[in-house]
């Protein structure tokens, strides 16, 4: 009997799963980059899982060699990465006595936040609770096929959770990391002059990226990471390495 090898039925599985969760992120998110990654990630590893040898000797040739050398590398290469970004997200920074929390926007889903947004919102929230006299920065604009900027949700459960309104103020123009900090500047020194502190608060995925572009933006800021749902792991890792990519090349 030919049966298929350990290694072959993990690629497969892990590939099945890479499949599904960029299947279930897209059902509670919107489509983007990350999810079409993760997706075609996991169809590689099903088909390469799928062309490795059976165990009987002489069963069937195998993928080329250069495949055999690039989903292995890949996949290790991919670890790494994701491995510094999550230890280098959870090394926060802030103390909360910055005078000021940006928080940096992601999806909201029928004008509410998601459960990715909501983690971001919690931290902003105790850092609030901390320090009573910080103004809190809520920017996201308009994302595609909504009615509602993700900083009017952002400052709608803000204000359920306790935070004074007049503690927020929106920036809802940005469609990018980048334009976040960089009006969320302009709305800060207009309210608080030029001598403040600022932390800003995003998903550990996205610490490391954020602090460069907070730094390219001219925005001095400490940070404090949230926590990522689980079942988002796989696809926002995938979809932070190609961002990393970008940032490297331009900046933002």
């Amino acid at each position: 009997m030919v049966t298929r090898s350990v290694g072959a039925v993990l690629w497969v599985v892990v590939g099945a799963v890479l499949i599904l969760d960029a299947l279930v992120v897209l059902f509670v998110s919107s489509m983007h980059t990350g999810i079409v990654a993760t997706f075609v990630i996991g169809a590689l590893y099903v088909f390469y899982g799928l062309s490795l040898p059976r165990t009987r000797p002489g069963a069937r040739q195998g993928p080329p060699r250069w495949l055999r050398i690039f989903v292995p590398s890949l996949t290790a290469l991919m670890l790494l990465v994701f491995a510094g970004l999550g230890l280098f997200g959870r090394m926060d920074t802030a103390s909360q006595e910055e005078d000021a929390v940006v928080v940096l926007g992601t999806a909201v889903q029928d004008g509410e936040v998601t459960p990715a947004l909501r983690s971001r919102l919690d931290v902003a929230v105790d850092h609030a609770s901390a320090n009573t006299d910080a103004v809190i920065v809520v920017a996201g604009g308009l994302p595609h096929g909504e009615t509602v900027t993700e900083a009017l949700a952002m400052e709608r459960y803000l204000v359920s959770r306790g935070v004074a309104q007049h503690r927020i103020i929106q920036e809802g123009r940005s469609t990018s990391t980048f334009e976040n900090f960089v009006h969320a500047k302009v709305l800060l020194d207009a309210r608080l002059g030029t001598e403040y502190t600022t932390a800003f608060v995003t998903s550990d995925y996205h610490v490391y990226r954020a602090a460069g572009i907070a730094g390219t933006a001219g925005v001095r800021a400490t940070h404090a990471h949230a926590d990522t749902p689980w079942y988002e792991v796989p696809v926002d890792y995938v979809r932070e390495a190609l961002a990393i990519t970008k940032f490297v090349v331009t900046g933002r």
